[in-house]
C-alpha cells in the first residue's frame, strides 16, 4: 500500500517549543512501535495527535515525541517526522523511529492501523536503504509498552493485510551502483564501506573541501568524510539538517558538477617533428593530412599517405591564407610548429 502522511500543518500542530535536533536517515537503524497506554482510545482523526501534543508539551517537551502517530482508522500523522530526533525511547531517539499506534493497553489494534504501520515501516526501509530492526518500546526501555497485542504483532514480524504475511525486507547491503549517480543515503553510514565514498572524497578534494583528509578518501565512510561534507554544505549557505554532513541528492549533484574555481583543462597537442617539410616521407605527414582535411583545408588527393607532396602543400597554403601570421616570410608551404598547434585546435573545433 502507498504511504500517505498527514503533515503537522494539516493536523494543526503548534510551533515547536524549541526545535528538536536533526537526524540523518543514515543514522536510523531501528523502528519502534508504541501504544498510548492505559486509556482506551476510540478517537480518530486530528484529535489524536493534538491530544498527544498537549500532553507532551505539558511535560516540557518540544511537541509530539513520536516520529509518527497512527490512529485506528489507519491514518498516519507526522510528529517529529523523518528528520528530527524523537523523544520516545531513551538511548534510541536517534537510531530509532518511534511510531505510536493510538490504542489502549489491552485494546486490539485494527487491521487498518497495522497495515498503515507496516507500510510506514517499508517506507522507512526504502528511505534508509536498509532493513530496520523491528522493535517494541520494551525492547529499548523497561516498560509495558507497547502492550500484549502489539508486542506479539511486532515479534511475529509485523504482518499486515496485503503483505502476504509480511513483505520481504530491504536487504541490509548496498544496491548495485552505476558508478556516478546518487547511490542513496545507505551508502554513507559511519564505519561502512561503499565505492561511492571514494568518489565522494575525490569530488570534495576537487572542490577544495578535502583539507581534513590525512590520507586518500574512501571507501569507508568516516567522521572525517562527514566533516568534509558538512564544510561543503555550509559553504552552499545551508544549515540545520541540510548541513549535517551526510550527502543527499542535492549535495551529491553539486559535488559531481565542475567546481566553479576549477582551472580549465589543459589540452596537450602533438608536437611537430623538425623533419616535417615539403618533399619528405614521414609517418607524421599522415596525421598532418588528417588534421588539414578535418579542419576544412582539403581535399588532399591521394591522402592519406606519409608523403608531403604538392597536394599537401596546397592544403597547407590554404591554411596559411586563413592564418597569414603563421606563414614563413619566404612563404615556404611548411606547416611550422605553431601552425601545427593551431591546425589541431581548428580540427578539434569542427
Amino acid at each position: 500500500m502507498s504511504v500517505s502522511i498527514v503533515s503537522r500543518s494539516s493536523w494543526g500542530a503548534q510551533p515547536w517549543n524549541g526545535t528538536p535536533d536533526a537526524v540523518a536517515l543514515s543514522q536510523r537503524t531501528e523502528f519502534f512501535i508504541h501504544y498510548d497506554g492505559a486509556h482506551h482510545i476510540t478517537a480518530t482523526g486530528k484529535s489524536v495527535p493534538q491530544a498527544i501534543e498537549r500532553q507532551h508539551i505539558a511535560q516540557g517537551w518540544a511537541g509530539v515525541g513520536y516520529n509518527f502517530v497512527i490512529d485506528q482508522a489507519g491514518t498516519i500523522f507526522e510528529g517529529r517526522g523523518w528528520g528530527k530526533q524523537g523523544a520516545h525511547c531513551p538511548g534510541h531517539n536517534i537510531s530509532g523511529l518511534g511510531v505510536q499506534i493510538a490504542i489502549g493497553g489491552d485494546q486490539e489494534p485494527s487491521a487498518k492501523a497495522l497495515s498503515a504501520a507496516r507500510a510506514l515501516y517499508d517506507e522507512a526501509c526504502r528511505k534508509t536503504g536498509r532493513a530496520l530492526a523491528k522493535k517494541g518500546h520494551k525492547d529499548g526501555f523497561a516498560t509495558l509498552c507497547p502492550g500484549g497485542p502489539l508486542y506479539a504483532w511486532v515479534k511475529a514480524g509485523m504482518p499486515a493485510e496485503g503483505y502476504d504475511g509480511g513483505a520481504a525486507p530491504v536487504e541490509d547491503k548496498p544496491a548495485a551502483w552505476d558508478g556516478k549517480s546518487f547511490p542513496g543515503a545507505g551508502a554513507f553510514v559511519i564505519g561502512k564501506s561503499h565505492a561511492a565514498v571514494t568518489l565522494l572524497g575525490k569530488r570534495l578534494v576537487a572542490h577544495g573541501f578535502g583539507k581534513r583528509y590525512t590520507s586518500g578518501p574512501g571507501p569507508k565512510f568516516s567522521e572525517t568524510d562527514r566533516l568534509c561534507v558538512q564544510d561543503f554544505q555550509k559553504a552552499q549557505g545551508w544549515s540545520g539538517s541540510d548541513a549535517d554532513g551526510y550527502p543527499g541528492l542535492s549535495t551529491w549533484s553539486k559535488l559531481m558538477a565542475t567546481p566553479k574555481n576549477a582551472a580549465p583543462t589543459k589540452v596537450k597537442y602533438l608536437s611537430l617533428s623538425s623533419l616535417i617539410k615539403p618533399g619528405v616521407k614521414h609517418s607524421q605527414v599522415k596525421k598532418l593530412q588528417e588534421f588539414l582535411v578535418k579542419a576544412g583545408y582539403g581535399p588532399i588527393k591521394g591522402a592519406y599517405t606519409t608523403y608531403y607532396g604538392k597536394e599537401t602543400q596546397a592544403a597547407v597554403a590554404r591554411f596559411h591564407k586563413k592564418n597569414p601570421t603563421l606563414a614563413s616570410k619566404s612563404y615556404d608551404p611548411a606547416i611550422g610548429a605553431k601552425g601545427f598547434v593551431e591546425l589541431q585546435k581548428e580540427a578539434a573545433a569542427k
